[in-house]
């Protein structure tokens, strides 16, 4: 290591608790000089972990759910803030409401399965009993327990979160009541949400299938995967293998491919581009030139009649991945995915995926999604594994070597980065920070937005300004 390596190990390590003294010590952050570098233990650290989970994950906006989760009346879906257990309710109104899934008396978790519907909720320790709106409506033996008045007069509903509001059928929950509103949070991004949510007139829909699994190492490996594309043709040289293999004997039978798979090698050697947002947001875009082989092709002509604009329709045949700061990923390649993240600790992390399609969606595109979905994706699809390997070799490998302290995974782009909207941003009307685009240039520098919100929220942490 030259001086100024060692000098920044001395700095992250110089606290006696081995507590950060600053947080910007974890980074190099040096654009004019065409650096940037992020130090190890962001991804290992149990101490960070836990500041984390208070300063990024409870501290403001969270994924929650989809509204066609819980579409009917007393219908719930349990969920987590951080550290902190949620649940999504709708009432007999009709009205989502979202509170700490505990209940007051003792601490009880109330709600124990992950989704149902239930107009009275019993906590199992001691029968206190809570509509869908979240009032208490008895207190088991409450004539018989010689409570005083002021007991009696306290309130002993479920607690709110601070929070809760929705884009386009997307839930999202804050803890803290002091948070932008939902849309200023979202920004310009907004545009890429709708390219979804206008697939058809009745909206979106999470299809039955949730599927769950955990890997042993630091979620922002997720963060940082969705939107490498880098590592595609290597990772992935199995999947392209296989799909190749599939369509040549469906040829060779006189037969006609029937899940479409998407063509991982076409879609690294054309235009793409990435973008950064305020608040850590990010997206990547690519060109699909089997963009006929998408369940939504079908559909085309009539998003058109139906008055969707043309610019709008054209985005939705082009491969979207959008990462929304700190825990929502729409990944829109092989098909439609919708993907959570959930922090367990330093080193474990559980992700939860769903198939999100448009509302009344024709029985051959819906077929057609459906295969080209559990082909991809999910702990039994051909890639996902291969990504989940490649975190955890990199937490039993890099992050287990101690002597060294920096990555080297941020500099592909870095003459190609631009501040501000590039040519295809300005013709939709958003504003990015900064974008990165041309062929094959696979770029890494879209990881800084995400990283640098990371960090803003952390110098709360160590009594620092964001």
């Amino acid at each position: 290591k030259n001086k100024e390596e060692r000098m920044m190990d001395m700095k992250v390590y110089g606290e006696a608790q081995g507590l950060p003294r600053e947080v910007d010590n974890y980074f190099v952050d040096e654009p004019e000089a065409g650096r940037f570098n992020v130090h190890r233990d962001l991804f290992r650290d149990e101490q960070l972990f836990e500041l984390e989970m208070e300063h990024v994950f409870e501290a403001s906006w969270v994924f929650l759910c989809h509204e066609s989760q819980v579409p009917d009346a007393d219908d719930y879906l349990t969920t987590f803030i951080g550290r902190q257990p949620v649940v999504v309710l709708r009432d007999q109104a009709g009205e989502l409401n979202a509170f700490l899934n505990v209940c007051p008396h003792r601490g009880t978790r109330l709600y124990t399965a992950r989704a149902g519907n239930s107009s009275v909720q019993m906590c199992p320790y001691h029968a206190w009993c809570f509509d869908s709106a979240g009032k208490n409506v008895k207190l088991k033996d409450e004539e018989l327990g010689h409570y005083t008045p002021e007991y009696a007069g306290e309130n002993h509903d479920l607690i709110p979160i601070g929070r809760l509001q929705s884009y386009q059928g997307f839930v999202f929950g804050a803890l803290p009541g002091d948070v932008p509103e939902l849309e200023d949070y979202l920004g310009d991004t907004r545009f890429f949400i709708d390219t979804f949510a206008q697939q058809s007139e009745q909206g979106m829909e999470i299809l039955p299938g949730e599927v769950s699994y955990t890997y042993d190492a630091n979620w922002k490996m997720q963060v940082e995967n969705t939107m490498d594309i880098y590592h595609l043709t290597t990772v992935h040289a199995t999947f392209a293998k296989i799909v190749a293999g599939r369509q040549e004997r469906e040829l060779a039978a006189a037969g006609a491919d029937k899940v479409k798979a998407v063509d991982l090698n076409s879609l690294s050697s054309v235009a793409s581009g990435t973008y950064t947002f305020d608040h850590g947001h990010t997206v990547f875009w690519g060109t699909d030139p089997g963009q006929e082989n998408r369940a939504l092709w079908a559909s085309r002509d009539d998003l058109i009649a139906r008055g969707v604009d043309q610019l709008t329709v054209d985005w939705m045949f082009r491969p979207r991945v959008i990462n929304y700061f700190p825990n929502l990923q729409f990944v829109d390649s092989a098909s439609l995915q919708l993907r959570v993240i959930r922090p367990l600790s330093a080193q474990k992390t559980e992700m939860t995926m769903f198939c999100l399609a448009p509302k009344g969606e024709p029985k051959e595109g819906r077929r057609r999604r459906l295969r080209q979905y559990e082909d991809f994706y999910n702990a039994t699809g051909i890639a996902t594994p291969d990504d989940v390997a490649c975190y955890e070799d990199i937490s039993r490998g890099g992050l287990a070597v101690k002597s060294e302290e920096w990555i080297q995974g941020f500099a592909r782009g870095m003459e190609k980065v631009v501040a501000g909207p590039d040519e295809l941003a300005s013709e939709i009307g958003i504003q990015p920070l900064h974008s990165c685009s041309g062929v094959r240039v696979q770029d890494e520098t879209v990881f800084r937005g995400f990283y640098r919100e990371w960090r803003d929220r952390m110098r709360a942490a160590t009594g620092g300004e964001k």
